[in-house]
């Protein structure tokens, strides 16, 4: 026997009240230097544009002169894990606490995420977080599985 596909309806979401609507997801990265796991909770789509808007450039194209976004991965991953940190309140603890920043010597979240955590952590970490908030999908996870692998 076949099993029919179920699409949400309208009554389904008006059923459910805001909080459940808008829960956010949490989630946990490995943090070594600073000696444990940092608690990271998913962000909404504004906070998500904003975050890709601040690490794109725009740069020449070749022949024609146009001008082509170009995405900063590095510095998107790190802007990710410093927002989705900031966010859960399971912590205290944000890269952008300005006690951290001066004793770090630095003057932006990303510097201090930078100096705490390693690439490794920082790419995991970004994984995760966009794991939580919903980017990854099955054929993105086998593929990092390939990768892995290989």
């Amino acid at each position: 026997m076949a099993v029919k596909n179920k699409f949400v309806s309208l009554e389904d979401v008006l059923g459910k009240n805001a909080e459940e609507l808008t829960a956010v997801t949490l989630g946990e990265i490995d943090a070594k230097k600073l000696g444990g796991k940092l608690p990271v909770a998913s962000f909404d789509n504004k906070e998500f544009s904003q975050i890709k808007k601040d690490c794109t450039t725009y740069v020449k194209s070749g022949k024609n002169g146009r001008m082509l976004p170009e995405i900063d991965e590095d510095k998107l991953m790190v802007e990710v894990i410093v927002a989705a940190v900031h966010n859960d309140t399971r912590s205290d603890f944000t890269f952008r606490n300005p006690q951290l920043l001066e004793k770090l010597g630095v003057i932006s979240a990303a510097e201090a995420a930078g100096i705490l955590l390693s690439p490794g952590e920082i790419q995991r970490g970004a994984m995760e977080v966009q794991e939580i908030s919903g980017f990854n999908t099955g054929a993105e996870e086998e593929r990092a599985e390939e990768v892995k692998n290989s």
